[in-house]
């Protein structure tokens, strides 16, 4: 019988381990190979050298990075080179050197008296006068004054100036052509249909204020709404709407007619924007009852409000006007498209250069440009620097279509920079001393890209000259009268700036925090010396700029050979027939 077969144990692991072949076992092909270039045994038996260890880069724990940081946070580095950040320069033209009679004060500017019958205020203590041979903004141009200056002569001589009477009032030139002033420029009227005018002072950042006076409008008594003859006839009732205004606003029209400007009524006293009546309202109380609710900032969810109705402005009213912008640090990360609502919570006071706060490194080391495209042209005696205005852009038309129903909701994020809403901004409404309630919120941008020149005209986009902004605003209809007052002494103030006049905070007091001042309430009239002084701080640095472009102090006084010795004084394009020969003509070159 054969021997049975023991079964076959290959599947089955071995206790002993399996032998290896050794090293030296040379089972390398002849001919190198791609995966194999090296097929000498020899060199294969060698044991590999290490790849050299790389060197650790010594660095400091967390606790000393931190310890450094805040002892040492303002002392520079000198190890490390920082480029100095480029800036575009305002465009140069080709001008003659100006007369000796240009380097005179500015001529006062010509009234001329209503014709047939003067008018006067109600109280018949001054007369209104209308502005005769004015450079008014008006084509897409704006006009400043300007006079030459001896010291600006890489400047082209001419420096930004200003006309009688100084401070802030409302302005001869940003204004339609039918408007009449008293001495003072703070009291306006128009007999035509709705006409408008804007303030010299402009509103960029912080809380500002301002009041008007009703002078003539509804009567203090009886009906509010228009009377008819006895054929039916309706009379014309006199009319004033106050507000903030953009410069691409119309003077043609009511405050309030498009997107660029917000309005408050007299008549039923509501608020007016893109032509749409809305009703001033109160915040209540989270969980407060009440039969009205509204989507408010800053997430858009329907909270309780009670809105202002049954009111009138009459005569003798005094309403009052304050704007809440942002920092322009945060307004920038708004039009460049970088502000992020789950980061930047604040209105940006706290962050800004001048604040004791955490600073913002998104928005330090950015330099604020001003850059001002503008050339000096003859008129009427005086000279006025001529620059292409913002205009009204194609996406902003489209949310001024007064349809039935608003086509685009604005956003911080909108894809559209004019399009894009302003995080903690509103307007706030006060009577006679007395705050109403808020009017607007989340108020449209206006940084450059937000408002932008026209480029067909030849305009470079995306800057900023300084005055783009909210302006107090005034309309007229039919012989409407209104006085403003742009502070400081207003004829109701309220309470908050009657506080801030009476504390007196202590100089290094622990127990008073101090309140930024763009939180605090001011005149609109406190900007007209701060326009000022950064008006003369910008010539200065765009004479020093074109100062260097020029060769810095090796420069002799050459004179440029492409401007002929018979060269004519470049005219204004924006003005209408009469003014100089050469309507239309281009005025000036670009170095």
């Amino acid at each position: 019988m054969a021997e049975l077969q023991p079964h076959s144990r290959s599947n089955t692991p071995s206790l002993a381990p399996p032998l290896r072949r050794p090293l030296e076992e040379d089972h390398a092909p002849a001919v190198s190979s791609p995966l194999n270039p090296n097929p000498d045994a020899a060199a294969r038996s060698r044991p590999a050298r290490a790849p050299p260890r790389e060197q650790r880069e010594k660095r400091d724990t967390l606790k000393k990075r931190e310890a450094s940081a805040n002892t040492r946070g303002n002392t520079p580095n000198p190890k490390t080179k920082h480029e100095r950040p480029s800036a575009p320069s305002p465009m140069r033209y080709s001008i003659p050197e100006p007369k000796l009679p240009d380097y005179e004060a500015p001529k006062d500017g010509i009234f001329a008296s209503h014709e047939p019958n003067p008018i006067f205020t109600p109280d018949g203590q001054a007369e209104l006068k209308k502005p005769v041979d004015h450079a008014w903004n008006k084509k897409g141009y704006r006009y400043t004054n300007c006079v030459a200056d001896p010291h600006f002569r890489h400047k082209q001589f001419y420096r930004q100036s200003d006309s009688r009477p100084f401070g802030p009032r409302m302005s001869h030139e940003d204004c339609d052509k039918w408007f009449h002033f008293d001495d003072s420029a703070s009291i306006i009227t128009n007999e035509k249909g709705w006409r408008m005018g804007r303030g010299n002072v402009v509103a960029r950042e912080g809380r500002l204020y301002y009041e008007v006076r009703i002078l003539k409008g509804i009567p203090p008594e009886g009906p509010a709404v228009p009377t008819f003859t006895q054929t039916g006839q309706p009379v014309a009732q006199p009319h004033i709407r106050m507000g903030w205004a953009r410069r691409e606003a119309p003077l043609d029209a009511p405050v309030g007619f498009d997107g660029y400007s917000y309005a408050i009524t007299d008549l039923r006293f509501e608020t007016m924007h893109r032509s749409r009546a809305s009703k001033i309202y109160k915040p209540l109380p989270k969980g407060a009852r009440s039969k009205h609710a509204k989507s408010r900032p800053p997430h858009g969810k329907l909270s309780p409000v009670e809105y202002v109705t049954d009111l009138d402005v009459r005569e003798g009213d005094v309403i009052g006007l304050e704007i809440q912008l942002p920092s322009l640090s945060l307004h920038r990360k708004v039009v460049e498209g970088i502000y992020n609502p789950a980061v930047d919570i604040g209105d940006g006071f706290d962050s800004a250069p001048h604040s004791s706060g955490p600073k913002d490194p998104l928005n330090m080391d950015k330099p604020l440009d001003i850059i001002r495209d503008r050339i000096p042209v003859p008129y009427k005696g005086n000279f006025f620097f001529e620059q292409l205005d913002y205009v009204a852009t194609k996406p902003m038309e489209g949310y001024s279509d007064r349809g039935p129903t608003p086509k685009i909701t604005p956003s911080p994020n909108h894809e559209d920079a004019s399009l894009r809403s302003l995080p903690h901004s509103s307007i706030k409404v006060y009577k006679n001393g007395k705050e109403v309630g808020i009017a607007f919120e989340n108020i449209l941008a206006f940084l450059p890209p937000a408002s932008a020149p026209s480029a067909q005209a030849g305009a470079r986009v995306g800057f900023d000259d300084g005055m783009v902004g909210y302006f107090p605003a005034v309309a007229a209809f039919c012989g409407g009268i209104a006085q403003v007052n742009f502070g400081p002494d207003f004829w109701c103030p309220p309470e908050e700036i009657l506080n801030y006049s009476d504390d007196v905070t202590m100089v290094g007091s622990d127990d008073v925090k101090a309140i930024p001042e763009g939180r605090k309430l001011r005149a609109i009239g406190n900007r007209y010396k701060e326009q000022i002084a950064e008006d003369v701080v910008w010539d200065i640095i765009d004479e020093v700029d074109f100062f260097n472009q020029d060769g810095g102090w090796e420069y002799k006084g050459e004179i440029d050979h492409g401007i002929s010795a018979g060269k004519a004084t470049p005219t204004a394009r924006g003005m209408g027939s009469g003014l100089d020969d050469g309507i239309g003509v281009e005025v000036g070159r670009r170095y």
